[in-house]
């Protein structure tokens, strides 16, 4: 690569859109890959490599979200690119093609709630090192804590002829998942669909496959823990500046520390 930033070779080209591919592949690791950690080293080191990547990830329609040894090469979808999943669109993804208004509020609600509950204070999104944790149980409790104080909140407000900020949005969230069962099951024994514990499950499993979480067993309760990595926390960094996020951490629905009983959207501001 020329000394000059922007004059780049056959083999820089090649380099850089062989990171990005390597980027799109969630679950691999640089540890895991020496190419790809070497690649990684040359993005660090060398601006004039960093920039090119840059564009050529723009120019298939992603931006970099960031790229360390821990996390990978981290890209979000530009609007309109053909890499974007938009929230409707993963719900029927996720066979909840029924309700598809309400269906969209519960699963954008599950999402904002894991990473509330891997990330609860601001220190943790800074430390490159900290692993957060998430079960289904701890997810839904903190969401429907959340609901319980947003229903206090505007039948206060009510009665102050104070009516809240987007009051109606926040009710026509907290009432669709309210009015959902937490748990039922079918006739085989497994959770069904509709259920909120099955909704918040596979806004987990579908982080899993999106090497965001990794998912292991408890040993003490036949519950699976779901842990944070590098490359959801880059991930939730973005997220954290998203009013729905706050907004749950304003309302207290965080897990315990000892509690151990995170998607592109088009418009993140609104949770649907």
């Amino acid at each position: 690569m020329s000394g000059v930033l922007g004059t780049y070779s056959e083999h820089d080209t090649e380099e850089a859109t062989q990171l990005i591919g390597f980027g799109l592949r969630p679950r691999l690791r640089p540890h895991r890959d020496a190419e790809y950690a070497a690649l990684i080293r040359r993005y660090d080191e060398e601006p004039a490599f960093e920039q090119l990547v840059k564009k050529s990830a723009a120019g298939l329609g992603l931006r970099v979200i960031g790229v360390t040894q821990r996390a990978g090469a981290v890209f979000g979808a530009l609007p309109g690119s053909v890499f974007e999943t938009k929230l409707d669109h993963y719900a029927r993804q996720a066979r909840q093609a029924h309700q598809r208004e309400s269906e969209r509020v519960l699963h954008g609600i599950a999402h904002l709630a894991i990473a509330a509950c891997c990330f609860p204070r601001p220190q943790d999104l800074d430390d490159d090192g900290y692993v957060g944790q998430a079960t289904v149980p701890v997810v839904d409790n903190l969401v429907r804590h959340a609901c319980k104080e947003l229903s206090e909140r505007v039948a206060g407000s009510e009665e102050n002829s104070d009516p809240m900020d987007g009051a109606l949005e926040l009710e026509r969230a907290w009432r669709a998942y309210q009015r959902r069962p937490e748990a039922g099951s079918t006739s085989d024994g497994r959770v069904a669909t509709p259920s909120t514990e099955a909704i918040v499950g596979k806004a987990l499993r579908y982080l899993v496959d999106q090497g965001m979480l990794t998912e292991t067993e408890d040993n003490e309760r036949p519950v699976k823990v779901y842990r944070t990595t590098g490359r959801y926390q880059l991930q939730v960094r973005e997220l954290a500046a998203v009013e729905a996020y706050d907004e749950l951490l304003r309302l207290g629905a965080t897990a315990e520390p000892s509690a151990t009983a995170i998607l592109p959207v088009s418009d993140p501001g609104k949770l649907y």
